[in-house]
Formats: structure tokens, C-alpha cells, sequence
């Protein structure tokens, strides 16, 4: 067995450098968002706060081996699972949703830290089913698996998060090597999915979808997209300076320091300072994960990379196209950047899981 300081010759400080360097950034641009709102007094160091948290917590979960988490997948999904019951039952209520469970000074949202738990889980569970992948029997097994949490999320509600994680099983089991002809029938049973669900949406989460289709049903919701597409268009190649955007900071663009953090960033940094700086790292951060991926011989630490990875991705992507109106409002945040102290450590406890696997990727290195 190899002693505990061995393996940290493998830890990715590029990785590291990276989701710190751009959380750091995204702490510097909350201060630029919430200057004149005295609601958010104070945003900036809580967010700075929790990038301490974060970063200790990256590094205590990397120092764990992460098969301690996988060999316990079970009680791992099962307390999932009962945490968003919890929330069901006590949650706070919050802008008439259900997410969070009050801890004291902080509110912990369940679903945010699910997306490491449940990739963890699965990622394990797949695994040891691996050999059964191409049985149509498995596959609906595995969309019971998921299922069940998503359904919890999604009757907080929380219709971004709930499809993010839809997103997660897709990426984790495609790379798997789901048969073709399961895709298949798995998509047209999602469309058909899709239209079933209609009628539990809520009216602003309708209003969202409706307002993408056509921006003048709903002028209010139009207008926060607009000043977003505005924001993007400003700023131009080197932007208008930190703390100078017109559009932020005389309160035309709302919710800055969250869904439209993209559109305030391009707007004061430009496309060369800003947007390409934070699209830059974000690829990054995604191909040392992938590297990851593809270094270790263990699936279920692949699967685990490739889940983070693909969940990442996919809120990079509708994050950044609801800021440019390619895609309809969602309420997912930009990863690292958008101001949220439980979804910025439970990025870095993703982070120190990826750390743990890429540690002890060597067979031989295996306790």
C-alpha cells in the first residue's frame, strides 16, 4: 500500500489553479453586480467566504479515496433521497419554491449537492451492472434510479435542476455504451414525456418557455432578455470598464450577480477580458476533467469524471445561451462565476472527487 503523501504527486494542480482562478474572478464581478443595491450588501465576501470553504473542502475530499464513496453507493443515494424528502417536508419556501433547508446562518439546497452524491452513486452502480448494458431491462432500471430524485426536484419546483439531471444520466450512460436503438426509444418516450408534463409546470416556468417563442407575451420577462443581449452587444472587444457598465449599474440588467452575470461580464470586460476569459477556463476545467476520464482504468471513476463533466456542460452551455436568448430562461447559473455559496462548494466537492479519482488512478497505487 502506498503511504497517503505518494498519491498527492498526482493531484491536478491545473485543475485546481483553474476553478480557483475563475471563482476568484466571478467574486470580483459580484462586486462589480451588486454595487448600489443594498439588498446584496455584502455578496461579494460571502461569496469569498465560501471560495475558502470550498477550497477546503476540495482538498479533504481528494485527500479521501473516493471507492470509500463508491463502495457505499446505496447509502449514499438512499440519503439523497431522504434529504429531498426533507426539503418537501421542512424546506424553507423561497420565490414560491421549496429547495432549501435552513441550517442556521445558511440555507443548504439538497439538489445542488445531489449532483456530486447521485453521480457518485450511479457511477457505481452502473458499474456493477456494466456487463448488462445492452438489456433494455437495465436501462429502464437505470431511469428508476434517476427518476425517483428527479421527481422530487422537480415538485419543489425546480424544472432547470430537474432537467440537468435528466442531462446526467443521458452523458453517464451513452459513455456506457447505451445501444443505439434504446436512444431511440428512449427519445420519442421523453418527447412524449415532455408534453405529459405541461400541465404541472408552473406559470413562470411556462412564462419562460412562452416569452422564448415569442418575446411579447410576457413584456416583463422579454425585458430582463433583452437588457441581457444588450449587456452582450456594448461591450465590444475590451469591454467598458470594471464597474462601468451602463446596463448593470444603472439597474437595467437584473438578477446580475445570478442568470445574467454572462451579459454584466461581457459588458464591463469586453469579449477579450471577459467572456473569453471565463468560456476559456471553463473548457479547461472540462478537458482536465475528461483527461481524467481517460487516464483512470477504474468505470466507475470514469463515469463519475464524465457525469461532473457532462453536468457542467450542459449549465456552461444553457447558462450562457439564455444570456444570448438562444435558449429560454432556466434559472441555471454560470459554474464558479454566479454568485450561490452552496453551489459554489458543492462545485469544489465535485472538483475534490475528480481530484480523488485522478490521484489514484495507478492499479498499483490501489489500498
Amino acid at each position: 500500500m502506498q503511504t497517503k503523501s505518494s498519491v498527492w504527486r498526482y493531484f491536478d494542480i491545473w485543475l485546481a489553479a483553474a476553478v480557483v482562478l475563475l471563482s476568484a474572478f466571478g467574486v470580483l464581478m459580484i462586486r462589480s453586480a451588486i454595487t448600489g443595491e443594498p439588498n446584496f450588501v455584502g455578496y461579494d465576501l460571502r461569496q469569498a467566504i465560501f471560495l475558502g470553504i470550498g477550497i477546503v473542502v476540495m482538498l479533504i475530499v481528494a485527500s479521501i479515496d473516493y471507492r470509500y464513496f463508491t463502495s457505499a453507493h446505496w447509502a449514499v443515494y438512499t440519503l439523497f433521497v431522504l434529504s429531498l424528502v426533507l426539503v418537501l417536508l421542512l424546506g424553507a419556501i423561497n420565490n414560491a419554491a421549496q429547495r432549501w433547508i435552513p441550517l442556521g446562518p445558511i440555507d443548504v439546497q439538497p439538489s445542488e449537492l445531489g449532483r456530486t452524491f447521485l453521480t457518485v452513486s450511479f457511477a457505481q452502480f452502473l458499474a456493477l451492472r456494466r456487463r448488462e448494458i445492452k438489456d433494455f431491462r437495465n436501462t429502464l432500471i437505470t431511469i428508476g434510479y434517476f427518476g425517483l430524485p428527479i421527481l422530487l426536484i422537480f415538485i419543489q419546483p425546480d424544472l432547470g435542476m430537474s432537467i440537468l439531471y435528466v442531462v446526467m444520466w443521458f452523458v453517464i450512460i451513452v459513455m456506457a455504451g447505451l445501444p443505439l436503438t434504446h436512444f431511440l426509444v428512449l427519445a420519442a418516450s421523453g418527447a412524449a414525456g415532455l408534453v405529459a408534463i405541461i400541465p404541472f409546470l408552473q406559470s413562470y416556468q411556462l412564462n419562460r418557455i412562452t416569452t422564448f417563442i415569442d418575446p411579447a407575451s410576457d413584456p416583463e420577462q422579454a425585458f430582463n432578455v433583452d437588457q441581457a443581449i444588450i449587456s452582450v452587444g456594448s461591450g465590444g472587444w475590451f469591454g467598458k470598464g470594471y464597474m462601468q457598465g451602463t446596463q448593470s449599474q444603472l439597474g437595467f440588467l437584473r438578477v446580475q450577480h445570478t442568470d445574467f452575470i454572462f451579459s454584466m461580464i461581457t459588458e464591463e470586460m469586453g469579449f477579450f477580458f471577459g467572456s473569453l476569459i471565463v468560456l476559456g477556463l471553463l473548457s479547461f476545467i472540462l478537458f482536465r476533467i475528461l483527461n481524467i476520464a481517460n487516464l483512470t482504468t477504474d468505470p466507475a471513476g470514469q463515469y463519475i469524471c464524465i457525469g461532473i463533466a457532462g453536468s457542467l456542460f450542459f449549465q456552461i452551455v444553457v447558462s450562457v445561451g439564455m444570456n444570448i436568448r438562444l435558449l429560454p430562461v432556466t434559472g441555471l447559473t454560470l459554474p464558479f462565476v454566479s454568485y450561490g455559496g452552496s453551489s459554489l462548494v458543492t462545485l469544489f466537492l465535485a472538483i475534490g472527487v475528480v481530484q480523488s479519482v485522478r490521484m489514484r488512478h495507478r492499479k498499483q497505487e490501489f489500498g
